[in-house]
């Protein structure tokens, strides 16, 4: 480490934060032919999303003009990332080992729309979401990745909300497991979970004394080598997933598992086919039915724990 007397120092700072005050803005642009200078305008914009982001105040938004490959990025504030009508890539990882590392306050929300994560087979995940209050992630593309979006919190309760996305071929393809007493909260809607080379849509509580809360609504989980939608939970505490109007088919093990006491998975007006195993239970899991589900053609298609009422 370098030393300086004490007044260089304050001095130093006091550049520093002023400098950071004037550039700061609510509005930051990238362009594929931009350069990664100044305050990243929209008549002079940046090249990096990282860039972009050091140059942008709390709960601004950085946009993009122009196609372009513009990543990786590590997030540390509450911030948008905002791509309409126009392919804004990520191939490389950040140092956090993924295209985007979400690493913000505990106040923050940070959205991403309109994005294209590929990490072209690499040990890295797409998304690792590992503080703030919540990520949203709206009409994404994320593919080849190890986790195609990870949420790993220690403690505190997670929010995460994907909509009009699609997650294909990675090892894993939405993967939540918090530790300590960490939590969760998911809601994904018009999402699709495709060949991922485990399970699909998997809520692991396991390794938590926190609760871990799902919904799975208008989406699809087909093609993976494992489980469509599982919740594992064995820890003292609970993972509760509702599926609506969903579809698990052609999964290479189970279409939809609930493992472990602490896990509850109900279903309504959704179709479970083409799995090796339709429902399956095991180590006190339960699959709560309303009785409004195809669960057929599959090697064994299973039974729910309950069928319950709607109310």
């Amino acid at each position: 480490m370098r030393h300086h007397s004490f007044s260089t120092a304050i001095f130093a700072a006091g550049l520093l934060t002023g400098a950071t005050a004037a550039q700061a803005a609510n509005e930051s642009w990238v362009s594929g032919t931009g350069t990664d200078a100044g305050t990243c305008p929209r008549t002079a914009p940046c090249r990096t999303f990282q860039f972009a982001h050091d140059q942008t105040n709390n709960n601004g938004a950085i946009n993009v003009l122009t196609a372009g490959n513009y990543g990786p990025v590590t997030i540390t504030k509450p911030i948008s990332i905002v791509a309409d009508g126009v392919e804004a890539v990520i191939n490389t990882a950040s140092d956090g080992g993924a295209g985007i590392f979400v690493q913000a306050g505990g106040g923050a929300v940070v959205s991403l729309r309109g994005l294209t994560i590929d990490m072209r087979g690499s040990i890295n995940d797409a998304i690792a979401f590992v503080s703030g209050a919540a990520l949203h992630v709206q009409n994404c593309v994320i593919r080849k990745a190890s986790n195609g979006i990870g949420v790993s919190p220690t403690s505190g309760t997670r929010e995460l909300y994907v909509a009009d996305s699609v997650i294909s071929d990675t090892t894993l393809g939405i993967f939540v497991q918090p530790s300590g007493s960490g939590g969760a909260i998911l809601a994904l809607d018009r999402v699709r979970v495709e060949n991922a080379a485990f399970d699909g849509i998997l809520r692991q509580g396991v390794f938590t004394t926190g609760s871990i809360t799902a919904t799975v609504r208008d989406s699809v989980s087909a093609g993976n080598a494992l489980t469509g939608i599982t919740a594992d939970e064995t820890a003292p505490g609970t993972t509760t997933v509702m599926v609506d109007r969903s579809a698990s088919v052609n999964n290479g093990d189970a279409g939809i598992r609930s493992e472990g006491a602490g896990a509850t998975i109900r279903i309504g007006d959704s179709t479970v086919s083409g799995n090796t195993l339709g429902l399956s239970t095991s180590g006190g899991g339960v699959i709560d039915s309303y009785g409004t589900n195809q669960v057929n053609g599959n090697g064994t298609d299973g039974t729910p724990t309950n069928v319950i009422g709607m109310k």
